[in-house]
């Protein structure tokens, strides 16, 4: 568990995902290669080349959708990027490191073996926050 100390403010695409893990993967793998190539075209560079990405799943309703983004940092933004507000608080993070061919072995350990042995619950909330 980790605390997030204050409101990070983030903008990016999201994309809706199925029931499947395994459909999630290939969803989520071309989401990301979508959402690297469009901050490329946008040229919304983060200093230093040292990238921080969220790769965030939540819950609207009774469906479930995934969050690339990345810090405002009082970048503009394209009008098809949404506004998402990550409030402070407790939360489950999952570092990836490596390739994107090596992000299938990262949701494995999380859904395989870290979340059936945590005690973790997944909070329904209804509004997404997204602008």
């Amino acid at each position: 568990m980790a605390t997030i100390k204050k409101n990070v403010q983030t903008s990016g695409l999201f994309v809706e995902l199925t029931k499947s893990q395994t459909e999630n993967f290939q969803i989520i793998r071309k989401h990301w290669v979508h959402f690297n190539k469009e901050l490329k075209k946008y040229n919304l560079n983060q200093c230093g080349g040292n990238w921080v990405k969220y790769g965030i799943t939540f819950k609207s309703g009774e469906r479930y959708f995934y969050l690339t983004a990345i810090p405002t940092n009082y970048l503009l933004f394209p009008d098809h990027f949404s506004y998402k507000e990550i409030p402070k608080g407790e939360y489950e993070i999952y570092s990836h490191h490596g390739s994107m061919e090596k992000l299938k072995h990262t949701y494995v350990e999380i859904y395989k073996v870290i979340l059936p042995k945590s005690n973790l619950e997944i909070q329904d909330n209804t509004k997404t926050g997204f602008t």
